[in-house]
C-alpha cells in the first residue's frame, strides 16, 4: 500500500522494537544530538518520543518539509494503482503527480531545501525522522544517483543512514544500516 500522507498509521510493534534499538545503539555511540527534527505523521512522532526515552537533544519539534508524499487520491491505495497511472499518462513514476497531490521529485525538493537549511545551521548533529521513500528521495540527490536506483535507497523499519558534513561536503558514514546494530556496519563514501 501507498500510504503517504492519506494514511497517518501507527508505529507497529515491530517499528517501536526497532526505534528502541536505535536509540540504544546511538547512545551507546555516545552520540550527542543537537535537534531533532520531526514529520508532522504520528508515526514519525512516536518514534521521536522513543528516541528522546534513549538520547536528549536540546531541541525537538515538528517539520512540515518531512511530511509523508501527498499522493492525493492515491494515498492508502495498492502501489500498483500509481504505476497505472504513470503508464496511462506517459510518465515516470517519480514524475507521477495527482490532482492536489506532489510527486517524488517535489518531495526530493522538499527534502533538499531542508537539507540545506541544516547543513547551513549553528547546529553540530541533527536527527531528521522522516518516511521510507521519502528519505530515499534525499538519499538519492545527495549520491547523486537517479530515480531508476531508488527503491535500493528506501530504509527498512527504523534504518539509520548517518551523514557527516565537513567544509560542505557530504560523506555518508552509515546508510540504511539495521536497527539492531548499526555501529557495526560504519562506513565512509564521500558523496556530491
Amino acid at each position: 500500500m501507498h500510504q503517504g500522507q492519506a494514511v497517518g498509521g501507527r508505529l507497529s510493534r515491530r517499528g517501536s522494537d526497532d526505534i528502541r534499538k536505535v536509540g540504544d545503539s546511538l547512545a551507546a555511540a555516545d552520540v550527542t544530538e543537537d535537534r531533532m527534527l520531526v514529520s508532522p505523521m504520528s508515526r514519525c512522532r512516536r518514534s521521536a518520543a522513543l528516541l528522546t526515552a534513549a538520547l536528549t537533544p536540546a531541541d525537538v519539534r515538528g517539520d512540515e518539509r518531512l511530511a509523508a508524499e501527498n499522493s492525493g487520491y492515491l494515498g492508502g491505495r495498492p502501489g500498483e494503482l500509481a504505476a497505472a497511472e504513470a503508464n496511462r499518462r506517459g510518465v515516470p513514476i517519480h514524475q507521477l503527480r495527482t490532482p492536489g497531490g506532489e510527486s517524488s521529485e517535489d518531495v526530493q525538493s522538499r527534502y533538499a531545501r531542508l537539507w540545506e537549511e541544516v547543513c547551513a545551521g549553528p547546529h553540530r548533529t541533527t536527527v531528521l525522522i522522516g518516511h521510507g521513500g521519502d528519505i530515499a528521495c534525499l538519499l538519492l540527490r545527495l549520491t547523486g544517483n537517479g530515480f531508476d536506483r531508488c527503491l535500493e535507497y528506501v530504509p527498512g523499519s527504523a534504518g539509520v543512514t548517518w551523514v557527516e558534513v565537513d567544509d560542505n561536503s557530504p560523506r555518508v558514514r552509515l546508510m540504511n544500516v539495521s536497527a539492531a546494530n548499526p555501529a557495526t556496519r560504519l562506513h565512509t563514501r564521500t558523496v556530491r
